[in-house]
């Protein structure tokens, strides 16, 4: 292979892998669990990975008699009166409280479907946004190649054939034969066919390849880029600055906030996750993003920056950076953002932790942990009397559970509700003027008196993760980390 193939080849391999730079990398499935009205359901999304393309749609209703469940996916921009009629859902064979449909999903950008719930008890509606996009390449199998070429090669054969019959015997009398002049037009006639023929193919086959091409660079997703850099200022604090590159595949509308930042940046120490930081950088004047560093262990670092979109569409970039020993020891003295926090302890296996105060932090979910399984991460906080913690909201929500394999290729930042941005919901709830769906009260995604934190989830990958849960105790950001193996 020459050097110029194995240059294309790589770019090739590089675009069949953007999926894993997307919101939540690696792990495609949407995940909601909250109120439909007097309904508590819990939604899970399995999009296409192209578009169009038809996206799974469960809905799992946990107490109430539900007579009728709908779907509906509405685009950002066109709204429930530009949207189709909605599909019915149907109950699942076997269950009493599990129902399923197939939403078509026609265009990329920003989506949500609207469940609707109706029964006894009332109706209500859940929002549950979702990202559409062309995720991957489909390649025809060898074997579908093969006999499609077996097929044009006989169409080819049979069509120069029926134009050199057609010359040679169209204009003969029954029963005589081609003379010598009819067999060399037809031969002409046969070459002119079969270049047509060639023609044709060729035609077609650069046509296919220029589709090809605007596939891959326009409709097959492609996260923008993100660039960070370390410079230390005149007190000798590490400052990081984050900067945005827009991708040339669709022009990004302005950022907004979710949970109460712009953006969401998370710093974890390779391999062992033993640095474990959650920042909040402000935006800068050039489209960049600057924050001051906490004194932390010098190490290569994975970076994670969680992004939202007036659109409603939201995404994770990501990159790697090195961080050298701070010059300044101890903590820096400068002001940083009162939401931002740390932890520089290595994850534990699953097990009660002892905190700060006196509290108590138990997990309660299975450590046989399956691939694609749908599970609920569950943990129980107490405190020193043995009564249920009483939490405090952080960024907008009771707790935060971050989900990292090892190796970095799947991360998700998850919420009691799931892993849907709710800077989102409220952006579709918004244009809909449907403010009783906006600003849910916090008590009913989470009691803040209630001894158990649940997590919807589904491991993507077998493999060692990493998981980190972020609560409000006492006034202070505690972070516990835990490392689970997913077979």
């Amino acid at each position: 292979m020459t050097g110029r193939l194995k240059r294309l080849a790589a770019v090739l391999l590089l675009l069949l892998l953007t999926p894993a730079v997307r919101a939540h990398i690696g792990s495609l499935n949407v995940f909601f669990e909250g109120p439909a009205g007097p309904y508590p359901v819990r939604v899970t999304i399995v999009p296409p990975g192209v578009v169009p393309g038809l996206a799974l749609i469960h809905v799992r209703v946990f107490s109430g008699k539900p007579e009728k469940v709908t779907v509906l996916p509405v685009r950002w921009n066109a709204g429930t009166r530009g949207a189709p009629p909605p599909d019915v859902a149907k109950l699942v064979p076997g269950e009493t409280n599990l129902y399923t449909a197939q939403l078509w999903l026609m265009d990329s950008g920003s989506y949500s479907v609207f469940v609707d719930v109706a029964g006894p008890e009332g109706h209500g509606t859940a929002i549950v946004p979702i990202n559409s996009l062309a995720l991957e390449r489909l390649v025809m199998p060898r074997w579908k190649g093969i006999a499609f070429l077996a097929v044009g090669v006989f169409l080819f054969v049979l069509f120069v054939s029926i134009v050199g019959t057609a010359i040679r015997q169209a204009s003969l009398a029954p029963g005589s034969a081609p003379t010598r002049a009819n067999s060399v037009r037809a031969g002409i006639g046969m070459g002119i066919a079969g270049l047509i023929a060639l023609g044709l193919v060729a035609f077609g086959n650069r046509w296919w390849g220029l589709d090809d091409k605007f596939f891959l660079t326009q409709r097959l997703y492609h996260s923008g880029s993100v660039t960070p850099e370390i410079h230390t200022d005149a007190s000798g604090h590490q400052e990081l600055h984050v900067g945005l590159a827009k991708s040339g595949q669709f022009d990004r509308p302005p950022l907004v906030p979710d949970h109460e930042h712009l953006m969401h940046l998370f710093l974890i120490r390779s391999p062992g996750g033993d640095a474990f930081v959650h920042l909040h950088p402000l935006q800068t004047a050039s489209n960049g993003f600057n924050t001051r560093l906490p004194a932390m262990p010098a190490g290569d670092y994975r970076l994670f920056a969680d992004l939202t979109y007036e659109s409603g569409f939201s995404e994770t970039l990501t990159n790697t950076l090195h961080i050298a020993e701070s010059p300044v020891a101890g903590p820096s003295d400068a002001p940083t953002d009162a939401d931002d926090s740390f932890d520089l302890s290595a994850p534990v296996p699953p097990g009660p932790v002892t905190l700060p105060g006196g509290f108590t932090l138990t997990p309660k979910f299975s450590e046989k942990l399956g691939v694609n399984q749908e599970t609920t991460l569950r943990f129980e906080l107490n405190g020193a009397d043995g009564s249920p913690a009483l939490l405090e909201p952080y960024l907008g929500m009771y707790g935060h559970l971050i989900i990292m394999r090892e190796n970095g290729d799947v991360f998700t930042h998850l919420h009691p509700l799931g892993s849907i941005s709710m800077a989102s919901q409220k952006l579709f709830a918004e244009r809909e003027h449907a403010g009783y769906l906006a600003n849910q009260p916090l008590e009913l995604l989470c009691a803040p008196a209630s001894r158990a934190l649940s997590f919807p989830f589904a491991f993507p990958k077998a493999g060692r993760y990493q998981i980190w849960l972020q609560v409000k105790l006492g006034g202070q950001v505690r972070t516990v980390g835990y490392a689970v193996m997913v077979e």
